[in-house]
C-alpha cells in the first residue's frame, strides 16, 4: 500500500504523538507524509453595535509560528525515519476545513485527540469530531496514551455497508501490520414484554446472536479481495451496546476501526452514536472509516 498520509500538527503534545504514530505507520506501508498546520486570524467583531477587531498576533507572526512548528515536525520525522519523504503545508484557515481539504486523495488523515486547548488551540478537540464527519479519507485519532505496536486490529461490524467497509479497512491494516483482526458484533434483547417468558427470551437471544454472527460472515464475504494476503479474523459476538462491546474487546488492540454510519445528510449532521462514543472513550488509536465515494 502506497500513497500519502496527512498529519495535522499544532505544536501540542498530542499532535506530536499523532505525528510519531503516522511515521511508524508510513514506514510499514511505504507512504509519504504531508505535515499540515493551519493558522487563523481573529475576525472583525460586530457585537450589539460594537464594531472592532479582537486582539490577535500579526499575520507575519502567525505565518512564522506555523513554519517553525512544521520545521520542528519535519525534524522529528528525520530523527525517526531519515529516508522518509515529508511535505510541509502551512495554510490560513480553520483547521477542520484545511485538514479536510488536505485529506483529498490521501490514504489516511492522522490527528491528535486534542490540541493546545483554550483560545490558543490551533487544532483539535472539537476539530477531531468535525473531521470524523468531513474527512475525505479514513481518519485516525491518536489519544494521550502511547499507542501500542502489537495486538490485533479490532473492528465493529454490523449488517450494513458501513460495517463491511470498516472490516475491509481493518483487514488491510492488519495485513500491513502482520497481525489479525477481531471483528466485534453486538446484539440486544431488551424489550420488557419478553422478560416474563424466559424460554422466549432464550430463543430470541439465540436467534439474534446467530444473526449477529451472520453479519460478520456476510461482511467478510463483502470485504474479501482476490489475491490479498490472508488475515485471520476472530469473530466476537456480544450481548450489549455496540460501543461498549467494541471497547471491552479492545484492551489489547493496536488500532480500533469503526464506520461512520452517517452518509449523506445524516452524516453531515451527526456522526453515528456508536462511532462517536468509541472515538471519545477509547484509550488507543481509532480509525473512522466512511463508505467510498461512488
Amino acid at each position: 500500500m502506497t500513497g500519502r498520509i496527512v498529519v495535522g500538527i499544532d505544536g501540542s503534545q498530542q499532535s506530536g504523538s499523532a505525528l510519531e504514530w503516522a511515521v511508524a505507520r508510513a514506514r510499514l506501508g511505504g507512504e509519504e507524509l504531508e505535515l499540515v498546520h493551519a493558522y487563523t486570524l481573529t475576525p472583525d467583531l460586530d457585537f450589539f453595535g460594537y464594531h472592532g477587531q479582537a486582539a490577535s498576533p500579526p499575520v507575519e507572526w502567525l505565518m512564522e509560528f506555523s513554519e517553525e512548528v512544521l520545521r520542528a515536525g519535519a525534524g522529528r520525522v528525520r530523527e525517526l525515519a531519515p529516508e522518509m519523504t515529508c511535505k510541509l503545508t502551512s495554510k490560513l484557515g480553520h483547521p477542520a476545513h484545511v485538514l479536510a481539504s488536505a485529506s483529498e486523495d490521501a490514504v489516511a488523515l492522522v490527528v491528535g485527540r486534542r490540541g493546545l486547548g483554550g483560545a490558543a488551540s490551533a487544532l483539535l478537540g472539537s476539530v477531531s469530531n468535525r473531521l470524523s464527519v468531513h474527512a475525505k479519507c479514513p481518519l485516525i485519532v491518536v489519544g494521550e496514551v502511547e499507542p501500542p505496536t502489537t495486538g490485533p486490529v479490532v473492528v465493529g461490524v454490523d449488517d450494513s455497508p458501513f460495517g463491511a467497509n470498516a472490516l475491509r479497512y481493518a483487514i488491510a491494516e492488519a495485513a500491513v501490520r502482520e497481525t489479525g483482526v477481531r471483528a466485534v458484533a453486538a446484539y440486544t434483547v431488551t424489550h420488557h414484554a419478553f422478560q416474563a417468558d424466559p424460554e422466549l427470551v432464550a430463543r430470541l437471544r439465540a436467534s439474534v446472536e446467530a444473526e449477529a454472527e451472520d453479519s460478520i460472515t456476510r461482511a467478510l464475504d463483502e470485504a474479501a479481495k482476490p489475491g490479498t494476503a490472508p488475515v485471520s479474523v476472530d469473530h466476537v459476538v456480544v450481548e450489549g451496546r455496540a460501543a461498549e462491546a467494541i471497547l471491552a474487546n479492545a484492551d489489547d488492540a493496536q488500532l480500533i476501526v469503526v464506520g461512520t454510519h452517517g452518509k449523506g445528510l445524516v452524516r453531515r449532521v451527526l456522526l453515528g452514536s456508536v462511532s462517536r462514543q468509541v472515538l471519545n472513550d477509547a484509550d488507543r488509536p481509532v480509525a473512522v472509516v466512511d463508505l467510498p465515494d461512488s
